[in-house]
């Protein structure tokens, strides 16, 4: 083999070593940020690993990402966490009826998905486990009441007194 060859032959290595490199570096990249699937997050949007649920919901509502330090993802993960407990649902999940709830109200009225979970915990404060109604239908009660031209202290008063019409309900044998 020649001189000639053997830089040709090295030349080739390097490029194409380099190439590995700058794949494996890509790779890397993008592993520390998720694609969600359309439904899941707004086009375009990254969502990063570890992001709480509460944060991952509100870049869905405004389509945007938003900072972390908003004191709003704290306010959020706070409910969440809150209507979880007290549920017994997963907090995606909970985050997930949340805003299709204000997905459906946002339609026709502007709503906030906090303001959605603020009523289901406000419909629902003090009851025990026993009587606690599910909380897709405490959601749609509060949407329902949005929908049909009450204001959100209205709304909220409208999903409690469902709620506990509900309870009295579970309670009758």
């Amino acid at each position: 083999m020649t001189a000639r060859h053997r830089i040709r032959g090295m030349s080739h290595r390097a490029t194409l070593l380099g190439i590995a490199i700058l794949a494996a570096l890509a790779l890397l990249m993008f592993s520390l940020f998720d694609r969600r699937d359309s439904h899941q997050a707004p086009p375009g949007a990254l969502v990063e690993r570890g992001m709480s649920p509460g944060h991952r919901m509100l870049n869905e509502e405004t389509g945007r990402t938003q900072p972390a330090n908003s004191p709003r993802i704290q306010r959020a993960d706070a409910a969440l966490t809150r209507a979880s407990g007290r549920f017994g649902m997963s907090k995606d999940r909970v985050a997930d009826l949340a805003l299709s709830t204000r997905n459906a109200i946002g339609k026709e009225r502007n709503e906030d998905v906090i303001d959605v979970l603020d009523a289901a915990l406000f419909a629902t404060e003090g009851m025990t486990p026993r009587d606690m109604p599910p909380l897709a239908p405490v959601f749609a009660a509060y949407a329902q009441a949005r929908l049909n031209g009450a204001s959100v202290e209205d709304a909220r008063a409208t999903a409690r007194s469902f709620a506990k019409l509900a309870a009295k309900q579970r309670a009758a044998p």
